[in-house]
């Protein structure tokens, strides 16, 4: 009897979710939402303004109804890129479906796209994952069209055989996969080194406004207004989310996840402690500054002593060996017999005749050591020196 009753009731008066959105103040969310399509018109991003848009989907979301997902960066979007060449390789990979979408497919699967999301998040690239697939997908076709037409022009005067131009168009196409895979890492790494070498100044500045009663928020503002290269736009974003409604510590906490500096993860994840429990910022501030600093000396000091070692290495790479070089290369064409010998030699076919032999260097091998090999090993010298080189 019970039962019944409770499902009499429930068919009398079933639930109604329009009552509860009644309740939510509109004009609240039709102000949010106009505050956000003027921060992304001015930064030239489109949310769409019909009613059934990009628009009418956040205002679903931040009312509790309609969908809860809101797709923003789509592969159709790449033909309205800023880029020029970015919109024509989406037209592209769109154009060629057939060929681009089962590559595109095989390339989703490798397991470097895992990583794809948060490189191109952290290295404050404004595309999706789906959309860099779809770029190095069209890209690397791209690249091995041009290989396999170039080694079929030149096969016949090269004499390369059609399995092996196969086989090199195949390496060109993965090599350039793994390239495009390369840069949204590589430029989130260099925007991680760009922060590490301002953080000691910005973290005195950010002291320096905290002990004067700044508030935190107020001081992040003047960070990401001032001179701070990639640490001022990172504040930025934080500002930007902020302003948006995520709470401060959240957006400080989704700084330390993005970024790839260290130094700066360490200073966040104090100054969030610090807001839960009430600690002295400015202080902690200070001595995070410090230990960055020292940090950044200790780096310098550690490449000072490596250049040391590098410098011997030079000298005997740069001077030493093309002398001896040079040395051999005389050797070669300098007679060392008498007439006589000379004579006997040539009538005998013997090897000791003008020139040393076996000792000297022929003149095509010097050629080719001072225009290629020695160059070759001075960019390596010069490019190992870079890469150990620190960013203060």
């Amino acid at each position: 009897m019970p039962m019944d009753f409770l499902k009499k009731k429930q068919e009398e008066k079933p639930m109604q979710p329009i009552e509860e959105t009644d309740k939510i103040d509109m004009e609240k969310v039709e102000k949010i939402v106009s505050t956000m399509k003027k921060k992304y018109s001015a930064q030239e991003i489109g949310l769409g303004t019909e009613q059934g848009g990009k628009l009418g989907e956040l205002r679903g979301i931040i009312a509790g109804t309609g969908k809860t997902t809101l797709e923003v960066q789509k592969i159709e979007d790449l033909r309205e890129a800023d880029s020029k060449a970015v919109r024509k390789l989406g037209n592209l990979f769109l154009a060629l479906g057939s060929i681009t979408n089962p590559m595109f497919g095989l390339i989703s699967k490798l397991p470097a796209t895992k990583q794809l999301d948060f490189n191109l998040y952290s290295a404050n690239m404004h595309y999706s994952a789906r959309q860099w697939i779809a770029l190095t997908t069209i890209t690397a076709l791209i690249a091995a069209l041009i290989t396999i037409i170039s080694l079929g022009v030149f096969s016949a005067l090269l004499g390369i055989p059609f399995w092996l131009s196969i086989i090199l168009t195949i390496v060109v196409f993965l090599f350039t996969v793994v390239l495009m895979f390369l840069v949204p890492r590589q430029k989130a790494q260099k925007r991680g080194k760009e922060i590490s070498r301002e953080l000691p100044f910005a973290l005195r500045h950010i002291a320096t406004q905290l002990s004067a009663g700044i508030g935190l928020y107020r001081t992040i503002q003047t960070v990401a207004s001032a001179d701070y290269g990639v640490l001022s736009e990172e504040f930025a974003r934080t500002i930007s989310e902020i302003e948006e409604g995520t709470d401060t510590r959240d957006a400080l906490r989704h700084l330390a996840l993005r970024t790839q500096s260290q130094a700066l993860r360490n200073a966040l994840m104090h100054t969030i402690r610090a807001l839960r429990t009430g600690g002295n910022l400015s202080s902690i501030m200070n001595e995070i500054a410090n230990d960055v600093a020292f940090q950044l000396r200790m780096r310098v000091k550690e490449f000072s002593e490596k250049m040391n070692f590098i410098g011997v290495i030079f000298i005997f790479m740069a001077i030493v060996i093309p002398v001896f070089i040079a040395i051999l290369g005389g050797i070669s064409i300098t007679p060392m017999f008498s007439g006589e010998s000379i004579k006997l030699a040539q009538a005998t076919g013997s090897a000791g005749g003008i020139g040393g032999g076996g000792v000297g260097i022929d003149p095509l091998m010097m050629t080719l050591i001072f225009l290629v090999v020695m160059p070759a090993m001075l960019l390596w010298v010069f490019y190992f020196i870079k890469i150990m080189q620190p960013h203060v």
